[in-house]
Formats: C-alpha cells, sequence, structure tokens
C-alpha cells in the first residue's frame, strides 16, 4: 500500500468510535486505531508490531475473543462488561492470515433499548386499563385517611379483596361505608362487572323486594309488560352491596338468606330460579348482635354475612385524618365550582377539636357549603359554624340511660387520652386517676372498639 493511501486508512480509523485492531500473518499487530488505542489503555505506536500474547503477559487487557480468534481461525463475539461499559467484542479471520478485532461500546443503545421496551410495557398496560374502563370498570374511589386506624383497615381490605369471601362492613352514619364497599369492589377481579348498590333504609319495605329480587310480567298492578329484573340480577359477574342491611324486614331476610347459601333468585310472580354471580358486601351502622339478640334480625342471615367483618372507625377516632380529608374535599369543591379557597391554621384547628357526630360526610358537606357560600378566599374560624371551642366538650348525640351515658363518655376520654399521650401512666396523669385503673379502662376501650 502507498503511504497516502495507508495515512489515508489511518485517518478514516481513527475517526471510527469503533475500536479496530488487526493482527497481521506474523502474529504482531499491524493495525490499531485510537478508538481501540483508549480501550485497552495504550499509546497506539505503543502496540504497534506486538504481540498479543506478550501484551497480555505483561498485563494489557485485550478483547478475549481475539485469543480464540487466533487459535482457532473461525469467528468470534462476546458481550463483555468492562470499567462500567457494556462492549460488544468481535473477532474474525481476513484473507492473507490477517485478523480483525472491533469493540464497541454499546451501554447507550442497551439503555434505549430498556428504555423502548419499558415504554412498550407500560403502552400495553394503558391499553389494559383503557379496556376496562371501557368495560364499565369501576373508577378508583378515593379512600382518604393515613391514619393508623384507617391504615389497618385498607390492609384488611387489600387481603380480602381478591377473593369472594362475604364482607360486613360496619361503622356509624358517614364513615365512609360505602365508598369503602366500591374500593373493595375496584380491587377485586370483577371490577371489570358491574358494581350494583341498594340503600335498604332509603326504600320502602313494599318496594324492597321488587327492587332486589325483579318480578315477572304481569306479576302485580302497575308492573311493566315485560317485566323487570331486579337488582341482584344486574349485579351478576360483579359486586351487590347491600347497605344498611339492618333496615331489611325480618320476612325479606330469609329471602335473602337462601341468594347468599344459593346463589339462585326468583322474580315476583315467577316460579323458575334464576342463577346468579355475585359477591356480597353488606353495611349498616346498626348493632345487629343486639338485634339478633333482641328477634330482630335473623341469626342465621348474620352469620352468613358476618364472614369478614370490617369496622370503620369514626372521625373522632382519627382525628389526624381531619386535615388530609378537609384538603382533599376543598381541592374537589374548588375545582367543581371553579373557585380558589384556603383554609387557615386556625379553621383546620377548629375542625380538628370538633367531634363530627356526623363523620367524614358532615365534614365533605361543611366544605362545600363553605366553598360555595363564601366570598373570602380565605376560610377563617369565626365561617364554621361548629361549637365554639371554650363551650362544653361534651356533645349529646342522643337521649339514652345516664348510667349508659356515663360509661361511654368514660370510655372516649380515656380513648382520646390513650391516643395523644399513648401509656397508661401518662393518661392516669391526665385524667386524674391511678395508673392500675388508667390500665385496666385502656384495656376496656381496646376491647369495645377493636384497637389492638
Amino acid at each position: 500500500m502507498a503511504p497516502l493511501e495507508e495515512g489515508i486508512v489511518a485517518a478514516l480509523l481513527d475517526g471510527l468510535l469503533e475500536g479496530v485492531l488487526a493482527v497481521a500473518p506474523d502474529g504482531r499487530i499491524g493495525l490499531v486505531n485510537g478508538a481501540m488505542a483508549q480501550l485497552l489503555g495504550a499509546r497506539q505506536d505503543d502496540l504497534l508490531g506486538r504481540r498479543p500474547v506478550d501484551l497480555e503477559a505483561a498485563g494489557t487487557w485485550l478483547p478475549p475473543v481475539l485469543r480464540r480468534c487466533l487459535e482457532t481461525r473461525e469467528r468470534q463475539a462476546l458481550i463483555q462488561e468492562r470499567a462500567g461499559r457494556r462492549l460488544a467484542l468481535t473477532a474474525e479471520p481476513l484473507p492473507e492470515g490477517w485478523v480483525l478485532a472491533t469493540a464497541r461500546d454499546i451501554t447507550e443503545l442497551d439503555r434505549l433499548q430498556r428504555q423502548v421496551e419499558r415504554m412498550a410495557q407500560d403502552r400495553e398496560r394503558y391499553h389494559h386499563e383503557l379496556a376496562g374502563l371501557r368495560a364499565g370498570q369501576v373508577g378508583r374511589t378515593e379512600v382518604i385517611g393515613s391514619s393508623p386506624a384507617m391504615q389497618r383497615v385498607m390492609d384488611l381490605v387489600r387481603r380480602v379483596a381478591p377473593v369472594d369471601s362475604t364482607i360486613l362492613l360496619l361503622g356509624e352514619s358517614g364513615v365512609g361505608k360505602g365508598v369503602l364497599a366500591a374500593e373493595i369492589h375496584r380491587l377485586s377481579p370483577r371490577r371489570s362487572r358491574p358494581f350494583v348498590r341498594i340503600d335498604c333504609a332509603a326504600l320502602p319495605a313494599s318496594l324492597l323486594e321488587s327492587e332486589l329480587f325483579g318480578y315477572s310480567p304481569g306479576s302485580f298492578t302497575g308492573a311493566r309488560r315485560e317485566g323487570k329484573p331486579g337488582l341482584i340480577e344486574q349485579a351478576h359477574g360483579g359486586t351487590l352491596f347491600i347497605d344498611e342491611i339492618g333496615d331489611v324486614p325480618l320476612e325479606l331476610q330469609v329471602k335473602l338468606l337462601h341468594v347468599i347459601q344459593e346463589r339462585r333468585i326468583i322474580r315476583l310472580g315467577a316460579v323458575t330460579p334464576t342463577a346468579v354471580d355475585i359477591r356480597i358486601i353488606a353495611a349498616t351502622h346498626r348493632d345487629l348482635e343486639s338485634m339478633v339478640a333482641e328477634g330482630r334480625f335473623r341469626a342465621d342471615l348474620y352469620y352468613r354475612l358476618n364472614v369478614v367483618p370490617i369496622r370503620i372507625p369514626p372521625l373522632r377516632e382519627r382525628p389526624e385524618d381531619i386535615p388530609v380529608l378537609a384538603r382533599a374535599f376543598l381541592d374537589k369543591f374548588c375545582a367543581r365550582y371553579g373557585v380558589e379557597r384556603t383554609l387557615t391554621p386556625e379553621a383546620m384547628a377548629r375542625l380538628m377539636a370538633h367531634i363530627w357526630p356526623g363523620n367524614v360526610r358532615e365534614l365533605e358537606n361543611l366544605v362545600e357549603r363553605l366553598v360555595v357560600t363564601l366570598d373570602e378566599r380565605e376560610i377563617r374560624p369565626e365561617h364554621l359554624p361548629l361549637p365554639s371551642p371554650g363551650g362544653s366538650p361534651v356533645q349529646v348525640r342522643e337521649v339514652v340511660p345516664l348510667k349508659e351515658a356515663v360509661a361511654a363518655l368514660e370510655l372516649e376520654l380515656v380513648g382520646e387520652a390513650y391516643r395523644r399521650f399513648g401509656s397508661s401512666v401518662k393518661v392516669g396523669r391526665a385524667l386524674g386517676i391511678h395508673q392500675t385503673t388508667a390500665a385496666r379502662k385502656i384495656r376496656e376501650w381496646k376491647a369495645r372498639t377493636g384497637q389492638p
């Protein structure tokens, strides 16, 4: 090769990002570009004319594929990690006895490939989620609460949601039983199927049966000519949420029991049963055990419903959730009505001091009222229609025997003191009672409320 041609070839090779090294027929390195020299940690002049075996003996790293190709005279390829970089190494025999080795840095290429793969996975996931939504999937409900009590509730929900066990939600009115039922459905394998809710307290007993079970054509005066499927049928494949199950009349409880046991219903006026595939979630604010003892609720139905009981604590037992809930409701209603409102720290303190007999529903309604009725941007304590902090700390919500009321108040005080101070010694000091008495009452409070 003429000198000019050799200079051109050398310049071209040095311009490559890919490392290139060639071993001549005499076994010595006859060509090496700058990229390969940099990778090997040596100067080009120190490599030219050297035998690869001598360089390796002196401690110089060479692509391992080069040695194997020199030995076998067959093409070799290898992916190898070196100095934090990912290298694609090749070596192959050339005519006239030469062997050519190359080294390409594929670190960035690998990163881009992984990114593309992740994007493809995300696209597939979004596709499935969108398909679920289009099929009628219930969207995510906002179960808001970071308190330990609510976290325990949500831990239990996540464990039982994937199975079809019947769930009984317990708690005072307004704690969010309906929201939690929808969340259980969302987390279940039935999420793409119907979520049907019936509020037993909102319907008269005369209509409740036909709403639940449906009716056949001409079964009663005023019935649709074509008949009507009941809510139980409409929930086929999905979840039936029976809210306020404690308000179901005794005669209808028998039919509900048969549905739970047999997963079959008979429409009013029909004789042929219809099979239904449903998951049942019931809810009540009533004390079903007492109702069973009084003969107002069937024991067999209660035990069928009470497979997985979940008690949702009232808001007064988790005051740390109030700021989170209040801000969430504020954002929700500000966005809905196109206004801007903020809660001052003093107003938030008033909210946290309130006992909230109506629980989360009361808080939500109050925030909405403030958003739509106030002209000021800031919500201050004087805007809150709540009892003054200087007033009585006891709020009467219903009339009960005095002895019962005193006992209930005592337990509430013990529970509140324990949540604040965390030890029987501090509770006893705060309430002015002996530590052993405080410890006993704390145990009683835990047993009554299901606290760990």
